[in-house]
């Protein structure tokens, strides 16, 4: 469904990516790991066309979308969930939904608002108030709701677990799980690296921007490497 290959992306004469390449198939949830400043929200933003390559290939569903702008690639079906949440914290959580169906009729959007309050009943309770007031755990359910809202094929999720309690990091880590057992695609940037191997298929390790481990997730998870830098092994 998604192929990235050979792609580079740098910040002035920062080479933030040095020619990657990942696939994720269809019905997959495909982790990516690894230390901080290594490049993975870099490579989320390439794929969302936040961030340009300098070179190498994007495609999805077979169409390159390297230099596609951001609105054409929501709309041909990926939908990026950002690190730090980013709510409108001035509308209520009624109106963040439906701004994440934008691009989709009204009708359909509003049946799926019920959708996304069956995953997380707590916004079904907060429907009027405003996304600024919410908890940290409620502003991220909100956000994966909104992303949601657009119908994705491909859902990319960036940090989901960060900063929240471990109660809610269960609770994340479950509607994640309930979405890959719908059949949703998923990229999924994690610290949370337990969290992210027991949910994914597959994983990538990527370090200084290069990839530099991949495999099936149960591999990974025992791999030497991956033990001693990520599991704390």
């Amino acid at each position: 469904m998604l192929e990235l290959t050979g792609v580079h992306v740098a910040y002035g004469n920062i080479r933030a990516l040095q020619g990657i390449s990942i696939r994720v198939g269809a019905g997959e949830l495909v982790a990516l790991i690894g230390s901080n400043g290594a490049g993975k929200s870099t490579t989320l933003k390439a794929i969302s066309g936040l961030l340009r390559p300098s070179a190498g290939r994007i495609e999805f569903e077979g169409r390159d979308i390297s230099r596609a702008s951001t609105d054409v690639i929501v709309g041909l079906g990926i939908s990026h969930c950002p690190e730090g949440r980013r709510v409108f914290g001035r509308l209520t959580v009624r109106e963040n939904l439906l701004l994440g169906g934008i691009t989709r009729p009204i009708a359909e959007v509003r049946s799926d608002i019920e959708r996304v309050t069956t995953l997380f009943p707590r916004l079904g309770e907060r429907m009027t108030q405003l996304g600024g007031t919410l908890s940290g755990g409620e502003q991220q359910m909100l956000a994966i709701g909104r992303a949601l809202m657009s119908r994705p094929r491909l859902l990319i999720l960036d940090e989901p677990s960060l900063g929240l309690a471990p109660m809610m990091v269960e609770r994340i880590f479950e509607v994640i799980d309930d979405l890959k057992r719908g059949g949703l695609t998923m990229l999924l940037v994690e610290q949370n690296v337990h969290h992210a191997l027991d949910s994914a298929d597959r994983a990538y390790v990527l370090e200084s921007g290069l990839i530099t481990l991949e495999g099936p997730a149960d591999v990974l998870r025992r791999n030497p490497q991956v033990e001693h830098s990520y599991l704390g092994r």
